[in-house]
């Protein structure tokens, strides 16, 4: 079990580590949002930045389970586990990419106007 927490704040470290760089961004702008297409823009921003925040997060999903996988030591019930993990990553992935795909499924309906 001392392991398991150690496992957890090593990773939750690495994704404090990880988010440093978006510090950078919080720095105050004037407001991009003078029309609706400043709102379609800061909209896109958000969306943007979710998926890149999901996919970095599915990652390291993955390569927990693939740690707990092959630390398992052939217990079934850990290997079950990361299985369950490693399909629930896979599933976020995909999840992201069919969003994305939808907003541009959306968007190219409004914009022909069919």
């Amino acid at each position: 079990m001392k392991s398991t927490k150690r496992i957890a704040l090593i990773f939750l470290l690495f994704l404090a580590v990880a988010m440093i760089p978006l510090a950078t961004y919080a720095q105050p702008t004037p407001s991009p949002i003078t029309s609706v297409t400043g709102v379609q823009r800061v909209l896109d921003n958000i969306v943007r930045w979710a998926q890149i925040i999901f996919f970095i997060l599915a990652a390291l999903f993955i390569i927990f389970a693939a740690f707990q996988y092959l630390t398992a030591g052939g217990d079934d019930e850990k290997v079950k586990k990361a299985k369950n993990m490693l399909i629930y990553a896979i599933v976020a992935i995909a999840v992201a990419l069919v969003a994305g795909g939808v907003r541009t499924l959306v968007e190219t309906f409004l914009i022909s106007g069919n």
